[in-house]
């Protein structure tokens, strides 16, 4: 790798081979944002979900304390 690195450099010159190492480097970062994006928006989905039904549950509760209190007032 080093070898082919110096030979690299040697026939096209540094400011090329550090261009392309560096829009490599600029795509292999972007391969990741856009995992790491993904697993968020999965995480997202799945908050949303759990909180929509903590909110019924919750509702739930409401209604039947609210029922309860009625009944002995």
């Amino acid at each position: 790798m080093e070898q082919e690195l110096i030979n690299a450099v040697g026939s096209v010159g540094f400011p090329i081979v550090a261009c392309i190492y560096m829009a490599w480097m600029h795509n292999e970062q972007e391969k990741r944002h856009e995992e790491k994006e993904e697993q968020h928006s999965k995480e997202r989905v799945a908050m949303t979900e759990a909180l929509t039904k903590m909110n019924v549950v919750l509702s739930d509760i409401k209604d039947m304390l609210g029922k309860g209190n009625s009944g002995n007032a």
